[in-house]
């Protein structure tokens, strides 16, 4: 009976993700691709990178406070505060911390409270509109890490976009959680930068990005990977694809994936699916990770998200796929503050507690 409700579920996500690829002509990504879905934006009106996530542009932070929160607090009647510290620097940061327990069949439920990650943005302009250096830092928890760094090039009001030095590669929905089975499995998110350039255009119904790069590898030597990614962007849907190749000595690596949003009245979906063939001298290992998510805006301020996901390890085996659900409410009292409380069920193989464990959490973001 499970292995049919598995099977049903897998068949479902599957056909939903292939049907939008094939009705909506072929072709965003912000650490939020819900407000993005829902507002008809693209990810470069609200953040410095156009690939998305990171520090948020002048209109990104307004928008926060103006559109996302329940109540604006007055800021003393002076300017809102955008990140700017005048003509030549901006800054920005991400704060988040909370709770979190886990139940699992025969495990000793535990629990912890801890600070899951504090980033702080820089931005020197040194030529406004053409030329910038971007830094973006960890500095909580342990010990600091430089996540991205590079040269930020935007000719043509932006049009063009080139990038040189450190950088997350461009790949599907660039949501924030790196738990997600579409992040883990393509080990494309927030924790995996890479040193090398990206190309990017910018075009009023297109975004494109391409970047080649090094990371590194199991042994002495570096990998090369090649990425890219595009999307056509309406006003209530868009569509995307993604490509990435890795060539590793130990092994290469070749995925494909579809992204795709769109809105049904005050419901944003966000929908993905990604497709990875791995090759070794052991033998060639395919598998494919599915998410499927839905953002209700019940009021200014608050936000239900409702996630399906599904993994496929190994193709060649029927015994190991993992499944999970979501339920997380997100509130916004004031401006650049959210807390979210959630809920998360994971179905997965038989003999390993840790894939069948439940969990309950509660987190705070404050960011600026």
């Amino acid at each position: 009976m499970r292995t049919f409700i598995v099977n049903n579920a897998r068949a479902t996500t599957i056909a939903l993700a292939c049907l939008l690829g094939m009705v909506v002509p072929p072709g965003v990504a912000t650490a939020e691709p819900y407000l993005a879905v829902e507002s008809g934006l693209k990810c470069a009106n609200c953040h410095v990178n156009p690939a998305g996530g990171g520090k948020r542009t002048q209109f990104g932070t307004l928008y926060a406070r103006t559109q996302i929160t329940a109540n604006a607090l007055g800021e003393g009647g002076g300017k809102p505060w955008t990140g700017d510290l005048g003509k030549w620097f901006a800054v920005g940061g991400d704060f988040r911390g909370g709770y979190e327990s886990y139940d699992a069949p025969g495990v000793e439920e535990e629990s912890s409270t801890d600070i899951s990650r504090t980033t702080v943005y820089a931005l020197v302009k040194a030529i406004p509109n053409l030329l910038a250096f971007y830094v973006d830092e960890k500095i909580l928890p342990d010990e600091a890490e430089n996540r991205e760094a590079y040269v930020l090039l935007t000719p043509k009001n932006g049009k063009y976009i080139v990038k040189a030095g450190q950088m997350f590669l461009p790949f599907g929905l660039r949501i924030e959680d790196d738990d997600a089975f579409v992040r883990q499995s393509s080990n494309i998110n927030f924790n995996t930068p890479a040193d090398g350039v990206e190309l990017g255009l910018e075009l009023p119904k297109w975004t494109a990005q391409v970047a080649v790069t090094e990371g590194p590898s199991s042994d002495s030597d570096s990998t090369d990977h090649l990425s890219l990614s595009a999307a056509y962007v309406k006003p209530r849907w868009r569509v995307g694809a993604s490509f990435n190749s890795i060539s590793d000595p130990l092994g290469d690596r070749n995925m494909q994936g579809l992204f795709a949003g769109f809105k049904t009245g005050k419901i944003s979906w966000l929908t993905e699916i990604d497709f990875i063939s791995d090759e070794s001298s052991s033998g060639d290992l395919n598998s494919y990770a599915t998410l499927l998510e839905g953002n209700w805006r019940l009021h200014k301020g608050h936000n239900l998200k409702v996630t399906y996901e599904f993994l496929e390890p190994n193709t060649d085996r029927g015994e190991d796929q993992q499944e999970k659900y979501s339920l997380v409410w997100e509130y916004s009292p004031i401006q650049f503050v959210q807390s979210r409380v959630g809920f998360r069920s994971y179905n997965g193989i038989p003999n390993y507690p840790l894939s069948n464990r439940e969990e309950l959490f509660a987190e705070l973001h404050v960011y600026f």
